[in-house]
Order: structure tokens, then sequence, then C-alpha cells
């Protein structure tokens, strides 16, 4: 295959995205699905051994740092600019109506006494902050059902920080400083792992979910990103990340995982943005072609829904059983889909639609940030 026929530029759509999202929501509702499965067993199953819902979410959040920087550095490169108004109008747009949406059924099934709820967990999802309250705060499982929101309070932080300081960084810069900021989080989580063991004799549970110790898994998509938009690292990856290259990058990936489990730790977080990059460049490759089928991509698009509602009908040992049969394996999924399905076409998309009215996007193919003139910084 030809270099032409096997690359893919930054611009545009970016292939194979969608079906990353796709393999990460799937990872992510095996493993819950997996404790509803494994409950009448009494014993683990396959589910709960290969624990693939925390790799999806570190997957999801190479994902984010990787498409949120790529579009930073577009607009930069169309207008000179990055306008931090118009980002955060899409995205509130973007995130607030789906999340919302969830946290008012949750109000409202707490409220008529089906789903066990207590204000700080309410409070703590509704501003994002979640992810540095235990997952379960009292009895009966109260707390579990906004739990997953902690994925979200680390996103939300990486938004709150990250363009004003690329801005402010430099294009040139901009790479160096992603870099550090991974590489001082992974430190950090280390300071914070042996402050714990010594002070607690024991790893506290908010230890895998703040954004100080995970936000580096975000950092380096970002580093990916930059570095991608560089044409001497672009040139040297298109010609030599070959697919033959890509698998050695999943062996170690692999060996990663068997090695640490679900523990988050700086080599995951490096090597996942990598294993992306190699699709993006060569989505022609057997890997790429299947993260492109349309039913990925589909399942891409509705994967931020999935994963807001697919905890509804997820049981976990501990949690009492609120919803009945619509917990039970396999119909908890089914009924996850289609409240999913149904958010997404009826609050999501129509939203962004509205967010992007109101802060159009940049044409992402107005201009190839490989070939781009140097602009001045500004904030708009």
């Amino acid at each position: 295959m030809s270099d032409t026929a096997a690359t893919s530029s930054l611009k545009g759509y970016i292939p194979t995205l969608d079906g990353w999202r796709a393999v990460a929501i799937i990872g992510v509702m095996a493993s819950h699905a997996g404790h509803t499965y494994s409950a009448p067993l009494g014993r683990e199953s396959i589910f709960d051994q290969l624990a693939t819902g925390t790799h999806g979410v570190n997957l999801f959040f190479a994902l984010s740092g990787l498409l949120i920087t790529s579009r930073l550095l577009d607009e930069w490169n169309t207008v000179g600019h990055v306008s931090l108004k118009a980002f955060y109008v899409r995205r509130a747009f973007r995130i607030l109506p789906a999340a919302l949406l969830y946290l008012g059924v949750v109000a409202l099934l707490g409220a008529l006494g089906m789903l066990p709820v207590v204000r700080e967990e309410f409070v703590a999802a509704t501003f994002f902050f979640r992810n540095y309250l235990p997952a379960v705060l009292a009895a009966h499982g109260a707390g579990f059902f906004t739990s997953h929101y902690w994925s979200l309070g680390v996103e939300e932080h990486f938004y709150l920080f990250w363009p004003a300081l690329l801005i402010a960084a430099g294009r040139s810069r901009g790479l160096w400083v992603a870099i550090a900021v991974a590489v001082g989080v992974a430190y950090w989580r280390h300071v914070v792992l042996w402050h714990q063991i010594d002070i607690y004799h024991a790893v506290q549970p908010t230890y895998f979910v703040r954004s100080d110790t995970r936000i580096d898994s975000i950092m380096w998509g970002a580093v990916a990103a930059l570095a991608l938009a560089r044409p001497d690292v672009r040139a040297l990856a298109e010609k030599y990340f070959t697919t033959i290259v890509w698998l050695g990058v999943a062996a170690l990936y692999i060996a990663i995982v068997y090695r640490y489990g679900t523990r988050p730790t700086y080599l995951e977080a490096m090597v996942v943005p990598v294993l992306i990059a190699g699709t993006v460049l060569r989505p022609g490759m057997l890997l790429g072609k299947f993260l492109e089928l349309p039913v990925m991509r589909w399942i891409g698009r509705l994967s931020y829904s999935l994963y807001l509602w697919e905890f509804f009908f997820v049981y976990y040992p501990g949690v009492h059983r609120t919803l009945g049969v619509w917990q039970t394996f396999p119909l908890n999924l089914i009924a996850a889909c289609v409240c999913a399905t149904a958010s997404y076409y009826l609050v999501e998309r129509p939203l962004v639609r509205v967010g992007h009215g109101l802060a159009p996007a940049i044409k992402r193919d107005a201009i190839d940030p490989v070939t781009a003139a140097p602009v001045v910084i500004a904030a708009a």
C-alpha cells in the first residue's frame, strides 16, 4: 500500500476515532454487565477478570486529549487565535444537556424512593467534582448511580485549564508543556500513593479517580495531537509507523495491562494515544477498516449517552437492587441502549447543533495544520 493511500490527515473527519469510542464503551459495558452476569453464579466471571471498563475509560481519556487539542490547533491555524468563549459554549452544549438530563432522572427516582440518592452525590455530580467523593456514600448503595460521573469530572477539569494553558504556552512550546504536565501528574500520583500507604496503610478509593492523579491519561492524547501537528514528527510517523510497528506497540500495551491490571500507570497512559495515532495515520490497515465500519461509528457516536444511562441498569455487589428485572442480564443492556438512543437523538444531537449555531466551529478542512504558516497568539 502506498504512503498516500495509507495515511490520513488530521484535518476534516479524523478516521477511526468514532470506532475507538465504540471499543471503549463496549469495554465499559462488558465490565459492568459482568457484575450482573456474575452475581447469580456466586463467583467471578471472565467479564470481571478482564476488567475492561477501566481500560475503556483510559481510552476515552486519550481520545479526548487528542481530539480537543486537534480542534484547538485547527482553529488557531485557521483564524490566528482560539476563542475560549466559543470553545466553552460548544463544550457546554455538548456535555451538559445529556449529563443534566440523567441527573434529573436520578433526582426524580430518588424522590420517588426508587433509587438510593443522597444530596452530596447529586451536588458533586452536577458541579463535576464527583471524583473527589467516595463511590458509595451511604447505605443501600446511595451514591452508586452517579459514581460514573468521576470520569466526567476529570474531563471537565481538563477543559478548564488546558485550552488557556496551550494559548499561554504558544504552539511551539505547547508540546513540551503538555509533556511536562503529563509527567508531573504521573510523579504526583506516586507521591499520593506512598503518602496514603504511609498514613492509612492502604490506598484510598478516590486515589484511582481524582483529576490530579488521572489527568495524565488525557494529557498524553494532547501530546500526540501536538506531535503530529509538527511536520517532521508526522513525516517520520507516516513513513515508519507501519502495521508491524503498530502490532509491536499493541503487544507492549497487552504486557502493561497484564502486569499492572486496573492500576493507573503512566505506561498505559503513554501507549494508548500511540495506538490511536497508528490507525488515524493508516485507516486502511485491517483494524482501521474495522473501526470505520458504519456500526462501529454509530456506536461510537452513541458512546457518551451509553456511558451515562447504562449505570441505571447495572447490578453491583453491595448495591441495593432498585429496578428489578431491568437490572438482570441481558435486559439491562437492552434497556441501556434504548435510553441512550433516545437521549442521543432527542437531546444530545439537537442541543449540539444549538451550541454550534451560537459558536460555529472552525471548518477543519479549511487549512492543514501541518502546512499552516505561523500565527499570532490571541484569545477571543
